[in-house]
């Protein structure tokens, strides 16, 4: 897990430290452990490097005589890859996941090279003679990458504000974002919220070359029709084999334990595997909240596990909100991110790599509003419902200008033969997932030096997982019935069969107990004054003990601060010290 960057210049013109330097150093905390830079020509790419596997000689950037690469991800499959290619007569110089990828190019093409790839990763492969650029990112979209392009050349990068930071775009609002964000909590599709910085979509593939974007296309998740063939008691094994591939390292890692059914799988799994188990998991302090850290005590103790709870409290939720907005530079007002930030700071003390649950629900189903036990005119209008949509719209008044959200974009799979549960599961898959759950474990993990690893979005045990028949994975009662049933034949019955409880940061019961605060704050941003009707603020702060409005709340308070950090420059700590002190 690191931080790639790089340019394609114009003809004639050539890559130098200049437009490298800068990039790199906005991306350090993604890759503390080192930094390499190489130029060919017009093309340069450069890598802040967060050693994982092998440490001692995995640097990059990795180039044979004709190719160069930067990788940030982890492939999983990379040893069958390794033994093949010395099986053709490759010579790898070293024992690095990423190198495969390099080689793979070299074999078969920039074009192809990332078809043989299983895992998460965004990279960038530079074509030395022709000057010809790849960026690609995984088909889940688990790793991100950014690019804007100007009349000096195309740059990317693993995170839009460092574009903006070394001065390849100027730090501006594209205010045609905003109805999404406000309404859903994230945006969709290639547009971002900085104006002129444009995001991969998940499996995008672009082929630069002088500056030029030459070629485009996607590789969406091999997903296939519910099998009704697909025998439901080997999930397990699939489980198994896909965990077995997410704790290939060379550095301890650990596991982000909610205490639901997601997390608790991956722990009872990592035990059969043998792995030491140390979880971490947070306790939000706020008055009659849901809070699932004693059921994860519980099964750590069960398992003689190390854990680690991280409490959660009003001191921690203000200056954290300024942290979100910084770190979340493209923003998600998602506020399970804010407790997210203090867990991974505190678990890098003792780890590089934390698993997680993301994607369990997407890929077994575990979404209420996938379920049989619903309302008739529900069920005739759910196939495409826009996950946490809605937010702003019982506000719409509040506003200068109707906050009209686009549908969700298509998953492009619906050719496939779907059921429509699967066309549900498609539709969260091509935007909540990677848009904002993957989006702020990527942003909350690597602000801290820390890497992500969803095993649930192991490429074979999402295929399988998404392909068992409907009634294999939902019932009129529960979701994920696969992984409650593995869960209760090891003897979990209480996690295998509580009810989903969500995670709840319980923002109302913070934003209480200072309005005055927020209402300072909101009247100096122009993005916010731009928006909002001139009484809707006192009408917003003075209703906060109900769920709705403290959501919206906390998203323009996320705007107003992301506002100031990236558009204005306000520095993050004078942020904190302005909300109540520096954070952790």
């Amino acid at each position: 897990m690191c931080g790639i960057a790089g340019v394609s210049l114009k003809k004639g013109q050539h890559a130098k430290p200049e437009h490298l330097a800068p990039l790199a150093a906005a991306l350090a905390h993604r890759g503390p452990d080192g930094e390499g830079f190489w130029y060919q020509s017009s093309v340069g790419l450069a890598h802040r490097r967060l050693s994982i596997i092998d440490v001692a000689g995995g640097k990059q950037p990795l180039t044979t005589p004709t190719h160069a690469l930067v990788v940030n991800g982890e492939l999983y499959n990379y040893k069958p890859l390794q033994a093949a290619l010395r099986r053709a007569g490759a010579e790898l110089q070293t024992d690095s996941d990423s190198e495969v990828a390099l080689h793979l190019a070299v074999q078969h093409g920039l074009k192809a090279m990332p078809s043989h790839l299983q895992g998460m990763y965004a990279l960038a492969c530079a074509e030395a003679d022709s000057g010809m650029l790849l960026l690609a990112t995984d088909p889940f979209g688990i790793k991100p990458l950014y690019y804007c392009q100007t009349n000096v050349g195309l740059a990317f990068a693993s995170e839009p504000a460092a574009l903006a930071k070394a001065g390849w775009v100027r730090p501006q609002l594209n205010a045609a974002v905003l109805p999404m964000l406000l309404n859903r909590h994230y945006s969709v599709g290639s547009a971002t919220l900085w104006q002129g910085l444009q995001r991969l979509l998940p499996g995008e593939r672009l082929l630069v070359q002088h500056g030029e974007i030459v070629e485009r296309w996607r590789q969406l998740p091999t997903l296939p029709a519910a099998n009704p063939a697909l025998n439901p008691a080997d999930f397990p094994a699939q489980l198994e084999a896909a965990v077995a591939r997410h704790l290939q390292a060379d550095v301890p890692l650990g596991l982000l334990l909610s205490g639901g059914l997601d997390s608790s799988a991956l722990a009872v799994m990592m035990r059969q595997l043998g792995t030491p188990v140390h979880a971490y998991t947070a306790r939000i302090e706020v008055a009659n909240g849901p809070n699932e850290a004693d059921r994860a005590a519980a099964l750590c103790q069960a398992l003689g596990a190390t854990h680690t709870v991280v409490p959660y409290t009003a001191e921690d939720f203000w200056p954290g909100l300024a942290t979100l907005a910084a770190g979340l530079d493209d923003l998600t007002t998602d506020t399970a991110a804010l407790p997210l930030f203090k867990l991974t700071a505190r678990a890098r003390q003792d780890v590089k790599i934390l698993l997680s649950g993301e994607g369990g629900d997407e890929t077994l189903a575990g979404y209420g509003h996938y379920r049989a036990r619903q309302n008739f005119w529900k069920r005739l209008v759910a196939p495409f419902k826009a996950r946490r949509q809605g937010d702003a719209a019982p506000f719409a008044a509040l506003f200068r200008q109707p906050l009209a959200t686009p549908p969700y974009q298509a998953a492009a799979w619906d050719d496939r033969g779907f059921t429509p549960l699967q066309r549900k599961q498609s539709t969260d898959l091509a935007n909540w997932l990677p848009h904002d759950l993957l989006l702020k474990l990527d942003r909350t993990t690597m602000a801290n030096g820390v890497e992500g690893r969803v095993p649930y979005l192991d490429d074979t045990l999402a295929a399988f997982s998404f392909a068992l028949p409907d009634a294999a994975k939902v019932n009129a009662d529960y979701g994920k019935l696969p992984l409650r049933q593995f869960l209760a034949a090891q003897g979990f019955d209480q996690p295998a069969w509580a009810r989903k409880q969500g995670f709840s940061v319980g923002v109302g019961q913070f934003l209480q107990a200072k309005p005055q605060l927020l209402h300072g704050l909101w009247a100096q941003s122009a993005v916010l004054n731009d928006l909002l009707q001139p009484t809707a603020a006192a009408k917003l702060l003075g209703n906060l003990r109900h769920n709705k409005t403290a959501n919206l709340a906390t998203s323009l308070t996320l705007l107003a601060l992301w506002e100031a950090h990236h558009l204005r420059g306000t520095p993050l700590a004078e942020l904190q010290e302005r909300l109540g002190g520096s954070a952790w």
